[in-house]
């Protein structure tokens, strides 16, 4: 709008200094017809309208090469006003009658219309929704039929929509720095947003939500391509932003029983993974025989075939697709190892073990994270009971809101070891309440195992933001009187780690 208004004003301005300039120049002169500035509006009517009555003319030199100029000008000035005026239409007229029309129902508003952006609104659950994007539809990375493109603000929605309903905002443009701002902004007008954003913020307002495209990644890949029985030594190739949330998530959660563990080998980490995350790569060297073990690689890839063709899986993922398929080309050329590769990738490719595209990993469930975040909450509830100083969810700073939602993402991992089923995918009641059942005819005899698996999930997630042992806590400085051996706690301690288990019965509840 702002745009087009400026266009105007400077057409605007140019027509009133050639008007001027017209009727100084002719009205002094002899047997002019043009001599008030309303004879030469008349005038340049109808030349720029091309009909020329002839009633009106300019009789000196000057006179005439300004009419020549008002001439030349009618076809572009009157396309121009055209254009400005169908513009005006059908980004603001007709975009806010749309509005209007849909106030009654929820609207999901992008701040741009981006192909990571329409993947997402393609995937939304909106039976009553209305889609809107606050962009130009011409830039739009394919349109969706019965959106709203509008270049209204966010205020002015608000505006519009306040009273009729809700409105659930998606800031995804490709800077997080403005994405966080923009969510900031719509956290001060009540307005639900999730915000895409790999900025790891502690204090972020309420109803406002941060999620990283590789985060969605790392928890999907590991979801619906588990750790299956006899899998032990997994190879990962490229470990920058993508690569460090798969391998992130991998320690995480393929936290199985002592006697399961896996071995992981990182080759080109371009995100200093180990630099970052030194307390877990410490613990993870391999001195515990119970414990996963994680090894980085100097070397480049191919110079370490007999480790490539031993492992049981290979990750390709690298940030460049282009790069990953460089990649899988030469593994299955030279060395023929394909069975066994997973490939990230954007887009799917025929023929190709590939993982990552857009429409599975940025869809309602991982960005907006409603089960996982209500599980958190129930974990978090669960273990308060047990605490002399209960503090409520709403008060947690960010590391322990992830420490829940960490807990929460191994309830999968739970639920497969009870029912012995490493093809699950999905937490539902009738799986959740079988694996609660095994868990309960069983906590008595295999209640230690149990709770060492989770106080090892729990160990690896502190260690990943570098706490430590100390027999004072201090949170401050990120020390931990329980960083010891399960072996090395004191009873009472042990059974906290129960508590995880125990959600299974709350959700079945």
């Amino acid at each position: 709008m702002k745009r087009n208004l400026k266009y105007i004003a400077g057409a605007l301005t140019a027509y009133v200094i050639i008007l001027i300039l017209l009727t100084i120049v002719e009205s002094g002169a002899e047997g002019a017809t043009i001599r008030t500035i309303w004879d030469a509006i008349w005038y340049s009517v109808v030349t720029l309208t091309t009909v020329g009555y002839g009633d009106l003319s300019p009789v000196t030199g000057i006179g005439r090469v300004l009419g020549i100029v008002l001439a030349l000008c009618s076809l572009g000035v009157l396309s121009a006003i055209i254009s400005v005026f169908l513009r005006l239409i059908g980004e603001q007229f007709l975009p806010m009658a749309k509005l209007r029309a849909g106030r009654g129902k929820h609207w999901y508003v992008f701040n741009c219309a981006g192909r990571d952006a329409v993947t997402l609104a393609r995937q939304l659950d909106r039976k009553d929704g209305l889609l809107v994007f606050l962009a130009d539809e011409s830039e739009a990375k394919g349109t969706e039929p019965g959106a709203v493109y509008t270049s209204a603000d966010v205020r002015s929605l608000k505006d519009l929509k306040d009273g009729d309903g809700g409105i659930t905002m998606f800031l995804m443009k490709d800077d997080p720095w403005e994405n966080y701002c923009e969510g900031l902004e719509a956290a001060s007008m009540k307005i639900e947003s999730y915000c895409m954003s790999d900025m790891m913020v502690g204090d972020v307002p309420d109803g406002m939500s941060l999620f990283g495209k590789a985060e969605c990644l790392g928890r999907w890949y590991w979801q619906y391509h588990p750790l299956v029985s006899g899998e032990k030594c997994v190879v990962l190739i490229g470990c920058g932003r993508y690569g460090a949330a798969v391998l992130e998530r991998a320690l995480l959660t393929n936290v199985l029983t002592p006697g399961r563990t896996a071995e992981y080998h990182v080759f080109e980490d371009e995100a200093g993974f180990r630099a970052m995350h030194t307390e877990l790569v410490r613990a993870l060297e391999g001195s515990d025989p119970d414990d996963d073990k994680l090894v980085f690689h100097g070397e480049k890839w191919y110079e370490s075939v007999d480790l490539l063709r031993r492992a049981d899986r290979i990750i390709l993922c690298r940030d460049d697709d282009a790069s990953n398929l460089d990649v899988y080309e030469k593994l299955s050329t030279w060395f023929a190892i394909r069975d066994n590769v997973h490939v990230r990738l954007s887009k799917k490719m025929p023929g190709v073990n590939s993982f990552g595209e857009g429409e599975k990993i940025l869809t309602g469930e991982y960005v907006m994270k409603g089960a996982l975040n209500k599980q958190a909450v129930l974990m978090h509830g669960i273990y308060s009971k047990g605490s002399g100083n209960p503090v409520p969810w709403e008060k947690l700073g960010y590391f322990f809101r992830q420490s829940n939602i960490a807990a929460a993402d191994h309830l999968l991992v739970k639920i497969r070891f009870l029912l012995e089923d490493d093809t699950i995918t999905n937490i539902t009641p009738e799986n959740c309440r079988a694996a609660y059942e095994v868990y309960a005819k069983t906590r008595e005899s295999m209640g230690e195992i149990y709770q060492k698996i989770e106080h090892r999930r729990w160990m690896h997630f502190y260690l990943l933001y570098n706490w430590v042992y100390s027999e004072k806590r201090d949170n401050e400085k990120r020390r931990h009187p329980l960083l010891l051996p399960y072996e090395k706690l004191a009873p009472e301690e042990k059974r906290k780690d129960a508590y995880a288990w125990e959600m299974l019965g709350e959700l079945y509840g």
